[in-house]
């Protein structure tokens, strides 16, 4: 090959760039020559790496000679000239590095910018080449390529190299996934537009072929979006065709509907040069499913997978097959029929049944938009319907009526405070009315249930007041835990606590037993260290009974005098001192509202606060928060979450006991019903209260006369409203001082930093009743509350295992799977080996059904508590006991995941050689 027949037409500034690099390397020459058409047009200056860069176009060895001579000592001189080496001779070549005229290739330019020796044949057996080589030089980065490994420069590493410095792609293995997932980037389309105008249509066609390439089946059609600038489409519309491609168990008509819906998407592949066959589509299909299911345990993926779904909704809808979508346990669509057909089931409640209701609930939440990760991305219309599950539960459960005034506390206390909570839940409502036809049955039938209650617990308030029972012990005595008086309280209880650990005494005005209840769990889940206790001869948090009427005036005051009494703060402070002496507690300190909210910029606490607080010869501090009564005026107490935040000063002072190790002691004056503008006003001259009266008129169905010597109003006779619907005053957000248990009983919840349990204490097991967090029928029996004393009036539905949770004589369970397991000699085998053990045969049959019952064999391990009746501190522990007798030879049985119990109950059966009969 002669010398002219080599000479290339154009140079392109990417070439003379890569040959500047390697003669930096290999020559100490600063000039090039090129063979090339010596064009004028081709003259150009440019800075390379910070040196100045002249390419002169040169017709003659006389024009060569000129430029030599000319050149400034600091810039590179690039000499395009079509003459052959002999007519240059030795004096000109001499000046060049390597002595010679080059011929600039850019496949040879290429090799040099990936540092490599030779091109394997993949690639430099392309179509189109040349323009591609061409391309990879001119969009060649400042720090050049990364180099290629081995020194030969293959397709992959040429393309993976693009795809991450132009199109952004996670450095990494490239595969169908990790291509769809870039297809969400918002600036995808720009990068591949600008992939097409600085480096070529052809470089851009030949990449993104290599990209599908890695996709497998789902490539050719994954390749249609990205070749017509759509590749924002690609995942709604995957996860459409996943939808569509899932023909499994479907009917005729639905098979048909798919058929013409993915008739109407054919479009899509026009143009393809190959034809797209449905294996195709379904592989792209799931392909987008799993994409966006990894990112939707992203949190910070979460919003952008939920508009691809979302937008897959449309398209559904679009090409009209959204019906199809109804069973999907990805769409939103699919959420939302899933709650239909549970509204279906709880507006049909109870003929529908329990097990109707558990199975809709369980297909709605095992759907992976009811709990996202993100929870303030949580479906609004989730929390009602998990809450109405709760109280379909319970309204499962035996009709029962208690027969004497501390069981009727005990029932209020640890069922009807989990009650009201889900009740307000339920109430929060929904915005789609069909959706909440099946709340507001719920919300019926719980009213129902709940007003007999109410009225027996104010008829027996009214017995037990007027006879002054538990007068000389200051607490109502009886079957279970003991029920104390208001007034009693400190000197019986709280001064006990500090006279043997400084302690934090905690009056939140207004807390019911339902908010003590929400707040106690948020606090003792927060991971911050707190445990509750119990005392030891004890089964249930603590409960007290507030002075009639049930108002701020006369409770606190007499909690803080620890006597019958009433006043505003000042006699609190005289009280609370006096008594506190009288207890043998020489120094004490009681905090109001102004002294906590004077907090100094940048404080959460008042000084004075934190000191006493730190101060170890202060056993007892008390602090009054307001912030749950001052929102019966101002706010929403039932839309509210009661947690150490929405409370005021809380958390700081929670924060400040646990700093000093003190015991905390959480309770409040009295609690407060809730205004669901659904009341009545009843105008009366002579009222105390919103809620209480002067018995000058008859006393209606709906309202109690109260009297005796825990009566500091109205001269000791006071007419109490019972039913919540019933006001004496202008509507407000809520009230109190009347004979509802929700007013009437005073929560106690008594908390110690870690496991610091005091003399005569311990930790509490989980106070949420089992209907809480098991479904029902999910679990063994387990006592009813101790002295619950109920008697039985009525019968809602068949018996479940809610009927004994109710009822005051456990009943045997019938023969079940944790029944089995605990029979079987593997068990007792798996026992013998284990050693001592502190879970009961009883516990782990209830675990085992619990599980075996829940949604995916899964159980919460705040729930699996609430079913071994353990301390949420001694889980881990128990859990540890669980597995050394279920796991037999290692194998996983019982597992955990996360937060999360796991049984997989196949191989429990095959383990131990069991079956279940329940």
């Amino acid at each position: 090959m002669n010398g002219q027949a080599a000479v290339q037409s154009t140079v392109s500034t990417a070439v003379v760039r890569s040959l500047i690099s390697a003669a930096r390397k290999h020559s100490t020459q600063r000039v090039i020559g090129l063979r090339a058409v010596p064009d004028a047009d081709a003259e150009r200056r440019f800075a390379d790496s910070g040196e100045r860069v002249h390419v002169l176009p040169c017709v003659s060895s006389l024009a060569i000679r000129d430029a030599l001579r000319n050149r400034a000592g600091d810039e590179w001189l690039v000499i395009l000239t079509d003459r052959p080496e002999e007519d240059l001779g030795a004096g000109i070549l001499g000046h060049f590095a390597n002595q010679r005229l080059q011929t600039p290739g850019a496949w040879e330019a290429l090799k040099e910018r990936f540092g490599a020796d030779r091109i394997d044949r993949p690639l430099s057996t392309l179509k189109q080449r040349l323009p591609v080589a061409q391309g990879l030089l001119r969009i060649t980065p400042d720090e050049g390529w990364p180099a290629a490994p081995g020194a030969v420069l293959t397709i992959d590493h040429a393309f993976a190299s693009v795809a991450e410095r132009q199109l952004a792609l996670q450095r990494g293995p490239v595969d169908g996934l990790s291509v769809l997932d870039w297809t969400m980037r918002t600036d995808a389309t720009d990068r591949m537009a600008d992939l097409r105008e600085f480096g070529g249509n052809e470089l851009a066609d030949a990449v993104l072929q290599w990209l599908t390439d890695r996709a497998g089946l789902a490539g050719k059609p994954l390749l249609r979006f990205l070749l017509t600038g759509r590749a924002a489409e690609a995942v709604p519309v995957g996860i459409a065709l996943n939808v569509l491609t899932e023909t499994g168990g479907r009917t005729a008509q639905d098979r048909q509907l798919s058929e013409l819906a993915l008739a109407r998407l054919e479009h899509l592949w026009a143009g393809s040069a190959e034809p797209i066959t449905p294996s195709m589509l379904a592989a792209l299909g799931k392909s987008a499913r799993n994409v966006v299911e990894a990112q939707l345990e992203d949190p910070a993926r979460w919003q952008e997978a939920h508009a691809a779904l979302q937008a897959a909704d449309r398209l559904l809808t679009k090409i009209q097959a959204s019906s199809l979508g109804r069973d999907s346990q990805l769409l939103p669509a699919g959420l939302t029929a899933m709650l239909q057909r549970l509204a279906e089931t709880l507006r049909s409640f109870p003929g529908s049944g329990i097990d109707a209701v558990e199975k809709a609930w369980a297909a709605a939440e095992d759907h992976r938009l009811a709990y996202p990760l993100r929870g303030n991305a949580q479906d609004p219309r989730v929390a009602p319907f998990h809450a109405a599950v709760r109280l379909a539960r319970w309204l499962t459960g035996d009709y029962a009526l208690p027969d004497s005034f501390i069981s009727a506390v005990h029932l209020h206390a640890h069922v009807h405070a989990w009650v009201d909570t889900a009740y307000n839940d339920v109430a929060a409502g929904v915005s789609d009315q069909l959706l909440g036809e099946g709340l507001a049955t719920i919300l019926r039938l719980t009213e129902q249930r709940r007003h007999g209650h109410d009225r027996e617990f104010a008829r027996l308030l009214a017995t037990s007041t007027s006879s002054d029972e538990g007068r000389a012990a200051g607490r109502l005595d009886g079957a279970g835990d003991p029920v104390w008086h208001l007034e009693r309280l400190l000197p019986s209880v709280v001064l006990p606590l500090a006279r043997a650990k400084n302690t934090l005494l905690l009056v939140l005005d207004g807390m019911s037993a339902a908010s003590a209840a929400e707040l106690a769990s948020t606090v003792l889940h927060g991971n911050e260290g707190w445990a509750e206790v119990i005392p030891a001869a004890s089964e249930r948090r603590g409960s007290a009974v507030a002075v009639m009427p049930t108002l701020t005036n006369l409770s606190r005051a007499s909690l803080f005098s620890g006597q019958l009494t009433s006043g505003g703060q000042s006699r609190e402070l005289s009280g609370f001192t006096a008594l506190t002496k009288a207890g043998g507690i020489a120094q004490s300190q009681l905090f109001h509202k102004a002294p906590l909210d004077s907090s100094r910029p940048g404080l959460a606490l008042q000084d004075d606060i934190s000191v006493v607080i730190a101060d170890q010869q202060t056993p007892l501090v008390a602090c009054v928060l307001n912030t749950i009564d001052d929102a019966l005026d101002k706010s929403d107490p039932a839309g509210t979450t009661w947690t150490p935040d929405t409370i005021r000063h809380l958390r700081p002072l929670l924060s400040a006991a646990m700093a000093a190790g003190r015991t905390v002691v959480m309770t409040s004056d009295h609690g407060h019903i809730v205004e669901r503008r659904r009341g009545e006003l009843r105008a009366f001259g002579e009222t105390s209260s919103a809620r209480s009266r002067l018995p000058e008129t008859p006393i209606g169905e709906d309202e109690v006369l109260v009297q005796g010597r825990r009566v500091l109003a109205e001269g000791g006779r006071a007419v109490l409203a019972v039913d919540e619907t019933l006001r004496y005053g202008p509507i407000k957000a809520g009230y109190h001082g009347g004979a509802s248990p929700a007013e009437v009983v005073v929560p106690i919840v008594v908390l110690v930093p870690g496991d610091n349990v005091p003399d005569g204490w311990k930790l509490a097991p989980s106070q949420e009743p089992l209907w809480w967090s098991v479904v029902a029928g999910g679990g063994a029996a387990r006592p009813a509350i101790p002295g619950a004393g109920l008697t039985k009036t009525a019968k809602d539905n068949t018996p479940s295992m809610l009927d004994i949770l109710d009822s005051s004589d456990p009943v045997p369970a019938a023969p079940r799977l944790g029944a089995a397991v605990v029979s079987s000699g593997m068990y007792k085998a798996q026992k013998a080996i284990a050693g001592r053990l502190a879970v009961s045969d009883s516990q782990v049959a209830s675990l085992v059904d619990a599980l075996a019952a829940g949604s995916g064999t899964r159980l919460a391990k705040e729930a699996a508590a609430v079913v071994l009746q353990v301390a949420p501190a001694r889980m881990d522990g128990a859990v540890a006991q669980l597995q050394k007798l279920l796991n037999v030879e290692g194998y996983g049985v019982l597992r955990v995941d996360g937060s999360m119990l796991v049984l997989d109950a196949r191989l429990l059966r095959e383990q131990f050689g069991v079956t279940d009969h329940g």
